[in-house]
């Protein structure tokens, strides 16, 4: 049985979190995914982080914007301490600030449209972004003065607001220095197109003209899954936000590409480590 807390790492019950985070000794950090947002900004050491089948070379200073259920990973060379400043943010947050007039999702949004997961800010030095971060950060040692929790909520508000101006006006360039493998980046997102339908190794294989062993074999290579597990995982996560958004367990089921619900709830079960229907709304 596989370990319920080894793919999805990490947990969020609040709008959004932070952590400035020094690792001195070398590790290994295995692929996994989030069932929210993460941003990272790099500050040291020596890292290739992996995205979904696509690796970037990090400079200091350079954000990492990982989607929702993004499989990734960092491959730290042992040179000098990884360090890092990561934001988790809920879906629920984002999804309560969005208007007709403007969407704090859309840096996201931005980047898969650019094709890249990197953000570069050549002059992120003395910018107000850089003091933002140091005032959240700041203010979440000092959490006993007055309105400390409103005012971090104020600060990550503006956090939030120059990110997506970044990505909107240029003051950020989205890195294109990527090392990927086409075929495997066009296999993961047709996955993501047909998730809903049936998605056998062989039709697979067959719609992309290449051997299926070798597919297979590439894949685990890029992304760290099987196909099979990958296609598990993209279904589950889809379900649940699904049921999220209010469609009853079983609808969910079937709307997410399961054929069966006694798979799903073996599945959601084994990722989620709880039942679909302890899905919070």
């Amino acid at each position: 049985m596989e370990n319920p807390g080894y793919e999805k790492r990490g947990y969020l019950y609040d709008d959004f979190r932070m952590f400035h985070i020094v690792d001195e000794e070398e590790r290994e950090y295995p692929f996994h995914y989030h069932d929210f947002y993460k941003l990272l900004i790099f500050l040291k050491g020596s890292v290739t982080y992996s995205i979904e089948g696509k690796s970037y070379r990090l400079k200091p200073h350079d954000m990492v914007l990982v989607n929702k259920g993004a499989i990734h990973r960092p491959l730290v060379e042992a040179k000098e301490p990884y360090e890092r400043i990561v934001f988790y943010i809920s879906e629920a947050f984002l999804e309560r600030h969005k208007t007709a007039e403007y969407n704090l999702e859309r840096c996201f949004e931005i980047a898969g449209k650019e094709g890249t997961d990197v953000l570069r800010f050549p002059a992120m030095t003395n910018s107000r972004l850089l003091s933002v971060i140091e005032e959240i950060e700041k203010n979440g040692q000092e959490n006993e003065q007055y309105a400390a929790k409103l005012y971090a909520n104020v600060l990550f508000m503006e956090f939030m607001i120059l990110v997506n101006r970044c990505c909107i006006d240029g003051t950020g360039t989205f890195n294109r220095a990527v090392n990927f493998n086409q075929k495997m980046i066009d296999l993961i997102k047709y996955i993501g197109e047909h998730l809903t339908e049936e998605l056998s190794i062989e039709d697979l294989a067959a719609h992309f003209y290449i051997s299926k062993f070798h597919m297979m074999r590439q894949f685990k290579e890029e992304t760290g899954y099987t196909i099979h597990r990958y296609i598990t995982e993209k279904r589950v996560l889809l379900a649940k936000s699904l049921m999220a958004a209010g469609v009853p367990p079983t609808q969910a089921c079937y709307q997410s590409g399961f054929r069966d619900y006694s798979t799903f709830l073996r599945a959601y079960k084994r990722r989620l480590a709880q039942n679909p229907s302890e899905n919070k709304y």
